[in-house]
């Protein structure tokens, strides 16, 4: 939640809009994000930071949180075979004048991909750009040519379509290099006097190739997948008052005693039931990590959200993982979803936002 509010943020930063709660929301939950009040009302201090940020130079990159830019999660409930879903490209206007021969002012980069070849996307970009590679030794930067400014509007729908977009050229781009380094959202690469866009974009592909490369090494041939827990409990409770002996003894006491002492064996019941709840939610817990470790090469604990209905969220994980592992990671988390009380959501898979930072 905390990568996903700075990210919306800097996408209000972006725009030209105010940085403040009301837009905070509405940004957050256009994509799908569950709002923490908390992290909402934390972020707000960074208000005076972007609007004091200076305008990108021809070689700055801007960086953003680790973390998904863009789409609600893919739900998949197990057992899981991972659904590959492109977005749908936002159907803005399309430029009609060829620019294909006529040098950029200024590239928008969506990400940095493993491999280097020539891949056209067709129009599939922000504004219907046509997006495109820049192979440099042994990677391939995706962009689209631009004007050296942000993308900026009062409109949120509008704003909210931008992003859709950027997602679906990054989720494009890991279809035909299965790695990529995704960059932020309005990551634009000027030219200046002295070299065009394309040769500013070569220079930084070359002096940054060391540090981009690691990058690609740590997460080549694997996804991020989100893996959240539920648990209802009531039907815990209900459970653990027929299984606990010390429960099920005060009951048959209280059944005697008079209604002012029979109040207090309630009283006592209830904080013996809420001591076993905590107990039995920390066991969980450490057997569903456990079992789930055994399939990730890397795991992040995020902050828990609020209770959906008469569920409440256990343990909800960003977990690296091999592709050729994530089926058999939906089984077990099957097995999981089988206990009485218990529900799982499996979500992605996506590029390893959560596991490195953006370019």
């Amino acid at each position: 939640m905390e990568m996903a509010c700075i990210y919306a943020a800097l996408t209000l930063h972006a725009a030209g809009k105010e940085i403040n709660e009301e837009n905070l929301r509405k940004v957050l939950e256009a994509l799908g994000v569950q709002v923490d009040e908390g992290t909402v009302k934390a972020l707000t201090t960074l208000v005076t930071v972007l609007k004091a940020t200076p305008p990108i130079t021809p070689m700055e990159v801007p960086t953003t949180p680790p973390t998904s830019p863009v789409m609600p999660p893919k739900t998949m409930t197990p057992p899981i075979a991972p659904i590959e879903t492109t977005p749908t490209p936002i159907a803005l206007p399309i430029p009609t004048a060829e620019t294909a021969l006529i040098p950029a002012e200024a590239l928008y980069l969506y990400c940095v991909a493993d491999g280097a070849k020539e891949v056209n996307f067709g129009k599939i970009g922000i504004e219907g750009n046509e997006v495109y590679t820049m192979p440099y030794n042994g990677v391939s930067a995706v962009v689209h040519k631009c004007p050296p400014k942000p993308y900026q509007s009062e409109d949120d729908e509008v704003v909210k379509g931008w992003v859709m977009a950027h997602q679906g050229v990054v989720d494009a781009a890991l279809e035909k290099f299965d790695t990529v380094l995704p960059s932020g959202f309005d990551t634009i690469i000027k030219g200046d006097e002295a070299l065009s866009a394309e040769e500013n974009l070569k220079k930084w592909l070359r002096e940054d190739y060391e540090n981009i490369e690691e990058r690609l090494g740590k997460v080549r041939g694997k996804a991020e997948v989100g893996v959240q827990v539920f648990w209802e409990p009531k039907v815990i409770a209900e459970n653990l008052i027929e299984t606990s002996e010390e429960i099920r003894k005060l009951n048959e006491e209280m059944k005697e005693k008079s209604p002012g002492m029979a109040y207090f064996y309630k009283q006592k019941m209830e904080g013996i039931l809420k001591k076993e709840m905590d107990g039995k939610a920390d066991n969980y817990f450490k057997d569903f990590y456990g079992r789930i470790k055994g399939y990730a090469d890397d795991i992040r604990v995020e902050r828990t959200k609020k209770a959906e209905k008469d569920k409440q969220m256990l343990m909800n994980l960003s977990v690296l993982i091999r592709k050729e592992k994530i089926k058999s990671l939906g089984e077990a988390l099957a097995k999981i979803k089988e206990i009485d009380g218990i529900d799982v959501r499996f979500t992605g898979p996506w590029p390893p936002y959560s596991f490195v930072a953006p370019v």
